[in-house]
């Protein structure tokens, strides 16, 4: 459970005594110097309710933190705190009416002022309760805004970390040998063809780079690099590679981390189409469901030729890593093999 930022550490604690000593000094001054009654009396009233609100509003801290504004209704949050604050009332003033009358039993001229000060005590606590909820709130608030601050920190950095291992793996020396090589030995053969390939290449060199220095990019423009990877990666595997796309028009303006899917169709063709014996079939859908995009690719592979080993796994933990950063617990990335399929299934807000 998460700590009460009051015990934080050392000077947040001292910062609370701290200020509910300047309101106990404040209201012993204030209360003595208009009235006429004593010093002591003076000081044990404003020293057990003080006391007594600056220990019950530490607990309030809980459904403050775990029922707000992001996970419940406006509606509820009112009327928790309206049930809260007159529990807060009653337990404060009944307990600090109950100490005060063991304590000042023997006078009741000012016994007679508590009865009467009653409706300011109950206007005191809610007063205290209001006050101690919006510092709440604006804890949480300022942590948020300096988590969201820290997370761009990080996702900034995790991109310039992951750039020498993004150009390995999503461009790297094996796949521009073999694109070249194959560029080669269409030269003469098929001129027209190498000069597609070239193109599509370029192309796609060109985006890759510029992707680079970006954090969001349209899926459709997403979408159109994937397709010169696959074009490119088809001039070499013929009709053993088969690629299928049903996206919903609706979803290709929206944006996603940049170079976000290319990991998953470089593991469609390494692991399907490179170990495959059979034609492979790379099929991608998206489409809208209330407030996320659902992408869904999938691939079969060859089982019986061995395929699917396992790799080490860090496209998908960087895909999930960026996920994390971007949009928190809301996005996120589930695999699953089924029925001789390898199938990725991605969920982003809109």
């Amino acid at each position: 459970m998460e700590k009460n930022p009051v015990f934080k550490n050392y000077r947040t604690k001292l910062l609370y005594l701290f200020v509910w000593s300047g309101i106990i000094c404040g209201q012993i001054l204030i209360i003595h110097s208009t009235s006429r009654y004593s010093l002591e009396y003076v000081v044990i009233d404003a020293l057990v309710f003080n006391l007594l609100y600056a220990a019950l509003l530490l607990p309030v801290w809980y459904p403050v933190r775990f029922n707000g504004w992001e996970y419940k209704s406006w509606q509820f949050n009112v009327i928790v705190h309206l049930a809260l604050v007159e529990l807060f009332v009653a337990l404060s003033v009944s307990a600090g009416y109950f100490i005060i009358w063991l304590l000042a039993t023997d006078n009741n001229h000012y016994m007679d002022y508590l009865q009467l000060a009653h409706g300011w005590k109950i206007v005191e606590g809610c007063m205290c309760y209001l006050v101690m909820v919006l510092v709440y709130y604006l804890y949480i608030h300022v942590e948020k805004l300096r988590e969201k601050a820290a997370n761009e920190i990080r996702l900034t950095q995790l991109i310039k970390d992951n750039e020498l291992n993004r150009l390995k793996s999503q461009i790297n020396p094996h796949f521009l040998f073999n694109s070249l090589n194959s560029v080669n030995s269409l030269i003469i053969r098929h001129p027209e063809q190498a000069q597609k390939m070239l193109v599509e290449l370029s192309d796609y060199l060109r985006y890759a780079v510029l992707a680079d220095n970006a954090i969001y990019a349209s899926l459709q423009h997403e979408m159109e690099n994937i397709e010169r990877y696959l074009a490119i990666e088809k001039l070499r595997f013929g009709e053993k590679l088969v690629y299928e796309r049903t996206i919903d028009p609706t979803c290709l303006p929206l944006k996603i981390p940049a170079m976000l899917l290319q990991p998953l169709f470089e593991n469609a063709v390494k692991h399907g189409v490179y170990e495959s014996l059979q034609t492979v079939r790379i099929n991608v859908t998206a489409k809208v469901d209330g407030t996320q995009v659902i992408l869904v690719i999938s691939n079969n592979y060859d089982s019986g030729n061995g395929s699917q080993k396992k790799g080490s796994g860090t496209g998908l933990k960087n895909i999930r890593e960026r996920l994390r950063l971007s949009y928190g617990a809301t996005a996120s990335l589930h695999t699953k093999m089924e029925d001789g399929k390898f199938i990725a299934i991605l969920q982003i807000p809109v």
